[in-house]
């Protein structure tokens, strides 16, 4: 008995040991590999913020933008002075008649007398030309370097907005699929406890078999709609995966919406598009690059007129006649170039005029885009509105024929009917509402006005459809 009475506490105190022990162990792992923090929600914002921070397009287009504006900055000082010092070994020597005076008992006398320079030695100096005119071609360069600029900034806006355009579809495409997943998922429940009700029927032989065994098929097509939800939904988590480069996204928290208030009139938002679109500014930008190609050369009919000077800060001593330095005014003119100047002219004259006519076209087809963004997305609008009543009828019923078949009124085929109906109307309202984001999101691409969506979606007179 005192075996038993002593082992007893040593048994238990081997068990405490082992736990703690195991706690200990546990604490330590914890400490060393901490559990990934879950992610954060994302909002569309934010989302449009990651977008712009890690796309590589995006970066691309960034450098092409500073590529341009370093040429263009490389061009600012073309009408000042150039400088620059110079060194080389000349070998050579000239014979020159040189006039002396000679003494002799009548006077002096004038004699030519030919002497040999030698003008071999090394030279050096500072040499500097400044172009005075030249006919245009300088400001011409410098425009169409500025403009050159200009269209890479606007490309660079039209890219990234763009890109918030495909964020839109990703995003709430996304949160459209979610959506269906979980209206599908209610809907596979639904048809379970409707198949749990009708055997539950045929035990108490209220209804056939083939009745119940019709309920099964049509929970079986629920399961079967569940399953492609969650994988449409999956699908569209990777997708805006891939576009984040995110590998973790949490949960979206920027629901479908829909407008209350009714949309800008057309006009306005037409309007808005041609004087701020970034692709009509980007063909605005080309049209004056051609325009500064025609001046460019025009120039090359025109004299350049250059001032120049020379400084030789190192010859040899010997060269009594080489001078120290130089300076003047220079006037060149082409009598005959080897390129067919006319030639050239004429196709920088169509250049221009190729760039004026995708100007006039740009602006029709931004006009068109306008004009059926905004016919979309007011239909949009009004279909959402629409699938209210849709939505309420199906419900009531659902309900009516629930009701109606525990009393024997309807057969389970006119359940199901009736809940085919409700998801229709759902799933009807959801896709109305995905429209209007997409439309409208488009509508402010279109516009040029994208920073403008992000403030819609964040409005309180909105339509939330979760």
């Amino acid at each position: 008995m005192r075996n038993i009475e002593n082992s007893a506490p040593r048994h238990a105190s081997g068990k405490s040991w082992r736990f703690c022990r195991g706690l200990a162990l546990l604490l330590l792992l914890g400490a060393l590999f901490p559990a990934a923090p879950a992610a954060a929600d994302l909002s569309f914002g934010r989302a449009r913020e990651l977008l712009q921070e890690r796309s590589d397009a995006l970066k691309a287009s960034a450098a092409k933008v500073e590529s341009k504006e370093q040429a263009a900055d490389s061009l600012k000082w073309l009408h000042g002075p150039t400088i620059g010092v110079g060194a080389l070994e000349m070998w050579g020597e000239a014979k020159i008649d040189v006039e002396r005076s000679v003494s002799t008992p009548l006077g002096s006398m004038p004699l030519d007398i030919e002497d040999t320079y030698n003008f071999s030695g090394p030279r050096a100096a500072v040499t500097g030309t400044l172009p005075i005119f030249t006919g245009g071609k300088i400001g011409a360069a410098q425009k169409a370097a500025k403009y050159g600029a200009e269209e890479a900034r606007a490309q660079h806006r039209a890219a990234a907005n763009q890109l918030d355009a495909e964020l839109v579809t990703k995003y709430f495409g996304l949160q459209l699929a979610l959506s269906l997943q979980k209206l599908r998922e209610a809907t596979l429940a639904e048809e379970d406890r409707e198949l749990a009700r009708a055997r539950k029927f045929e035990k108490e032989g209220m209804v056939s078999h083939v009745e119940v065994m019709s309920v099964k098929v049509a929970r079986d097509a629920a399961e079967r709609e569940a399953l492609k939800a969650r994988n449409n939904a999956r699908t569209a988590r990777l997708e805006l995966q891939r576009l984040l480069l995110a590998d973790n996204l949490g949960s979206l928290s920027t629901p479908l919406f829909v407008l209350k208030k009714p949309l800008a009139p057309m006009e306005s938002w037409v309007e808005q598009a041609l004087k701020s679109n970034p692709q009509l500014a980007a063909v605005e930008a080309r049209v004056r690059q051609a325009d500064q190609g025609v001046a460019a050369s025009k120039s090359s009919w025109f004299p350049q007129v250059m001032a120049f000077g020379q400084y030789y800060f190192a010859h040899p001593h010997q060269a009594d006649l080489w001078p120290e330095w130089l300076a003047g005014v220079g006037v060149n003119l082409t009598l005959w170039d080897s390129r067919d100047r006319a030639a050239d002219y004429r196709s920088a004259r169509a250049t221009l005029r190729e760039a004026r006519s995708s100007q006039a076209d740009a602006m029709n087809v931004v006009r068109t885009s306008a004009e059926t963004a905004w016919l979309n997305t007011q239909n949009a609008r009004e279909q959402y509105s629409l699938t209210a009543s849709n939505v309420a009828l199906a419900r009531e019923n659902l309900k009516l024929k629930n009701e109606g078949f525990g009393e024997g009124l309807y057969t389970a085929l006119d359940v199901t009917h009736a809940r085919d109906q409700l998801l229709a109307a759902e799933v009807e309202r959801r896709v109305a509402a995905f429209e209007f984001v997409v439309n409208y999101a488009l509508l402010h691409l279109v516009s040029g006005s994208m920073p403008d969506f992000l403030n819609a979606c964040a409005q309180k007179d909105l339509i939330l459809e979760r």
